[in-house]
């Protein structure tokens, strides 16, 4: 769909949702994810929409069912936090929405700066309060929607109970997620690493973990830098196509290992992340008051650091979904129950000589993808060894241990 056509079909939607009739001019392409389209446009005064300028987003079909999925996924996670206080909500209001024209339009969350950019730009002593600030915003949104689970399900159930396999295959996409913290083990282990005892016990747990249990909240999940803005209005979480209700310690977690799948410009600062976690804290404390023991605290976000480093793995080593599930039972029946078909709904991304990025560096060379990602995992792998080594507990001796192994193969 064209610009011209989308603005069009925007006003349409709009004049359906609010009455009069809506029309949007001066339109700017802000950046988006995918395919998406993703536009600032100005707003004709009228009585009946009282926003000067909203967001438009245009989310066209793949073709390929779990990425296609994204978009209702994102539909109910604006539903849930337009709901919210405005003390509490984490990101713009949804103001009209249409599934069959996939589309979304946002509120305006105005100019700010990017997580990144700032990230980019400071020195160690913004660097510091720059974390400081993410934590306490992160820690209010979780506090705030520690309790409000049942409102989110009303709102899934809703939008998927009239769309023939949506739910399953929402459910698939949240199972994958926890699937690919065994898959990374795995390659590890295939790449010749060992494992200790400790981390495949904790890989195991955090499986169960993600989708059930443990301190759960509503997050964004996806809590890449450039999802994250700073604008007048305070700190603004964008991207909510993986957005649900799981363990908030993975929110924090991300954080500490440096962004994991996103090459951050900054090393690990421990200075930084203990203003992070503490910022954070300090919001959630009431909320889950077991966090308040240092040890509990430690296990959770070294646990959830592990589950990120090996999710990564399985992430950015190039092996296709096809042959993945081709290979392992468990993810083959995953796939079967959704009713989807891994060679035809689901888009592969692959490197492209699609060798072992796990290989030692003497079996190299390694073209520039590769060094990318090799530098990414080592940054995350790096970052858990850091974090683990702080632990009062041998048992994180040996976790850092581990991740410093992992980080010399890439190096």
């Amino acid at each position: 769909m064209q610009q011209d056509s989308i603005i069009a079909a925007a006003e349409d939607i709009l004049t359906r949702r609010y009455g009069g009739t809506q029309k949007l001019s001066e339109v700017t392409r802000l950046s988006g994810s995918g395919l998406a389209g993703v536009y600032r446009v100005k707003v004709a005064t009228n009585p009946f929409l009282q926003h000067r300028s909203v967001v438009v987003k245009h989310a066209p079909e793949t073709g390929y069912a779990l990425d296609d999925a994204a978009f209702l996924r994102e539909i109910v996670a604006y539903q849930f936090t337009t709901s919210l206080s405005s003390e509490i909500r984490p990101g713009p209001v949804l103001l009209a929405y249409d599934t069959d024209a996939r589309m979304i339009i946002l509120s305006d969350a105005g100019d700010g700066d990017t997580l990144a950019a700032m990230l980019e730009r400071a020195d160690e002593e913004q660097h510091v309060q720059i974390l400081r600030n993410l934590g306490s915003a992160l820690g209010r949104l979780h506090a705030g929607t520690a309790d409000k689970e049942d409102s989110f399900n009303v709102l899934f159930n809703r939008m998927t109970r009239s769309r023939t396999g949506a739910e399953k295959i929402q459910q698939l996409r949240d199972r994958l997620l926890a699937h690919r913290i065994r898959l990374g083990l795995e390659m590890l282990v295939q790449a010749g690493i060992e494992v200790p005892n400790e981390v495949t016990v904790s890989a195991a747990n955090l499986q169960s973990r993600l989708l059930r249990g443990g301190v759960r909240a509503f997050t964004p999940f996806d809590l890449s830098p450039d999802n994250v803005i700073y604008t007048a209005g305070g700190t603004q979480f964008l991207d909510y196509e993986w957005a649900g209700f799981r363990d908030a310690s993975f929110d924090v977690a991300f954080v500490v290992a440096g962004f994991p799948l996103y090459l951050s410009p900054r090393p690990y600062n421990e200075e930084a992340c203990h203003a992070f976690i503490d910022a954070w804290l300090h919001e959630v404390r009431g909320t889950w008051p077991l966090l308040n023991h240092e040890d509990t605290l430690q296990a959770r976000i070294t646990g959830a650091m592990i589950g990120w480093a090996l999710s990564s793995v399985s992430v950015l080593n190039p092996v296709g979904v096809t042959d993945l599930v081709a290979n392992d039972a468990e993810l083959a029946e995953e796939f079967e129950r959704a009713g989807i078909d891994p060679e035809g709904d689901v888009e592969d991304f692959d490197l492209d000589d699609g060798e072992d990025v796990l290989r030692p560096s003497e079996s190299g060379p390694f073209d520039p993808s590769e060094t990318l990602v090799r530098a990414d995992l080592r940054e995350t792998f790096l970052a858990l060894a850091s974090y683990a080594g702080t632990g009062r507990d041998t048992a994180y001796l040996v976790i850092a241990d581990f991740a410093n192994r992992v980080a010399d193969r890439f190096q």
